[in-house]
């Protein structure tokens, strides 16, 4: 039984998750624009370069990203709100992880490529993104194990 203060917290949360995602979804959108005319601005130019090619996918991997969560935000606390089947919940979790952990390796390649391009012995940085990612799918592999031990019993 929900009290008609419950009912407002729940319009209100939902409502910032929408507004945010809103907002969020027309920055990526911008992002991805940006990104377009930037790759046609250089072919047309004529400075389109493969380096230069790098600083736009970094966009569009930064764009998907944001677009994959605000659609994993969406789709989580508003329109399933309430639902907490364990095995959706670590399905969707994992999702949401693979997502970060695909920006974070795409990222940690496109700034490893340009780093071998300028400095070298700044190859540490890129290499982190790589360690995050691996310790990221290892810590959900993790859950995923400890989370199906404690279904069996």
């Amino acid at each position: 039984m929900q009290t008609k203060a419950d009912k407002a917290i729940r319009f209100f949360a939902n409502a910032g998750y929408i507004i945010g995602g809103v907002i969020l979804f027309l920055l990526a959108i911008a992002i991805i624009v940006s990104a377009v005319f930037g790759i046609v601005r250089d072919i047309y130019s004529g400075g389109f370069t493969v380096y230069s090619l790098l600083d736009e996918v970094a966009l569009l991997i930064f764009a998907i990203a944001v677009i994959d969560v605000v659609k994993y935000l969406m789709t989580e606390e508003v329109l399933h709100e309430g639902e907490k089947d364990p095995k959706a919940e670590r399905r969707s979790l994992t999702k949401f992880f693979v997502i970060i952990v695909t920006a974070l390796s795409l990222e940690g390649l496109v700034v490893t490529i340009e780093t071998a391009k300028t400095d070298i012995s700044k190859v540490m940085y890129p290499i982190a993104f790589f360690a995050i990612a691996t310790f990221l799918i290892i810590g959900v592999g993790i859950y995923q194990y400890l989370n199906s031990l404690s279904e069996r019993e």
